[in-house]
């Protein structure tokens, strides 16, 4: 009920401000008659409600006499006049937010850390909970992200050619071969994941969606033919939450192949947490079994090891046999002694 009104309360003060004058009540009704039902005292209380809890969000209704008209009392929204109410925090919410902020301005490289500074200023001066220190002169002060200036205006180039749809050219160093090659790509989405920037788009070298680390581009240039327009279209179904969540065994390296991973100890209760999207199975000893497709075995392998002798790989035969590869040095290595 509560999102029929609000979505019927935006699309009325939508609608107000797009017209040049007074809107009687009944022309209201007209213009949402799935929306204002039933008789006229139902619908006249309905009206006074919305009206009601749009001024008390800030919007500036107006009455105006309409004169000799039948329906004599007109109505306007006046955006100049319109402002949001004020914002209140309680002080763990004021805290919260504002080390949040104010962490990702000073060491972020963010494309867009202007407007945060923008909406922290803002909110310093009108907003009510924020901690002390939020008006002090140098708590905002930049401190800039790892990778240097050099790597933030990189950044920024990427946000813009993805803002206006613009193909990009790259020298990208492939850690595998230790080469740098050269890449045109529609970026289709960028994104943080685990410390790195990451961003993901159609490659016409591969002709296929590819995964890009922005710290491995050794150059970047906007292609500068017609800026205003253009030069692809992000498909619908496209999702970066897929690429920024992405796991090291879903790199798509080859086919999806199933695996099986057994967690045992302190690791079992934390299974579906290690292992997302994997189907999980409660077994006797009160150890987890996970089921999970990989496309890239070695990642799994890596990470399985990682987590220590409470996790074992148990299928594929492939990645076990890489796991003793592994972890063959350390077997040959003397006692005390780095392999």
């Amino acid at each position: 009920m509560s999102d029929t009104a609000a979505t019927r309360r935006l699309l009325l003060a939508t609608w107000l401000l797009s017209r040049s004058e007074p809107a009687t009540r009944e022309a209201i009704y007209q213009a949402f008659p799935a929306h204002y039902r039933g008789g006229a005292d139902a619908r006249e209380r309905m009206f006074s409600r919305d009206k009601a809890e749009l001024r008390r969000l800030g919007f500036a209704i107006e009455t105006v006499e309409l004169g000799s008209r039948e329906d004599a009392t007109g109505y306007l929204l006046d955006a100049r006049s319109s402002r949001l109410p004020s914002l209140e925090f309680s002080p763990d919410e004021g805290a919260l937010l504002w080390a949040a902020a104010a962490g990702a301005l000073r060491l972020s490289d963010h494309p867009l850390r202007n407007d945060l500074e923008s909406a922290l200023r803002k909110l310093a001066v009108g907003a009510k909970g924020l901690p002390p220190r939020a008006t002090s002169p140098g708590e905002l002060r930049p401190g800039g992200g790892e990778g240097g200036r050099g790597a933030g205006a990189m950044l920024d180039r990427l946000a813009d050619a993805w803002e206006r749809r613009k193909r990009i050219a790259i020298d990208y160093w492939r850690a595998a071969t230790d080469e740098v090659v050269h890449r045109e790509v529609d970026v289709y989405g960028l994104a943080g994941r685990r410390g790195e920037w990451i961003f993901v788009g159609h490659c016409h070298l591969r002709g296929a969606l590819r995964l890009f680390y922005l710290s491995r581009v050794r150059a970047l240039k906007v292609n500068a033919v017609r800026r205003q327009d253009p030069d692809y279209a992000i498909p619908a179904d496209f999702e970066i939450r897929r690429w920024s969540r992405q796991q090291p065994w879903d790199y798509e390296v080859h086919p999806p192949r199933p695996a099986a991973v057994r967690l045992r100890g302190s690791l079992a209760r934390l299974a579906r947490q290690l292992l997302p999207g994997a189907r999980i199975t409660a077994l006797e000893d009160g150890a987890r079994l996970a089921r999970l497709e990989v496309r890239d075995l070695s990642g799994l392998v890596r990470q399985a090891l990682a987590w220590g002798p409470e996790a074992e790989l148990l299928e594929p035969p492939e990645g076990r046999a890489l796991a003793r590869e592994i972890l063959a040095p350390l077997a040959r290595a003397p006692e005390g002694s780095a392999p």
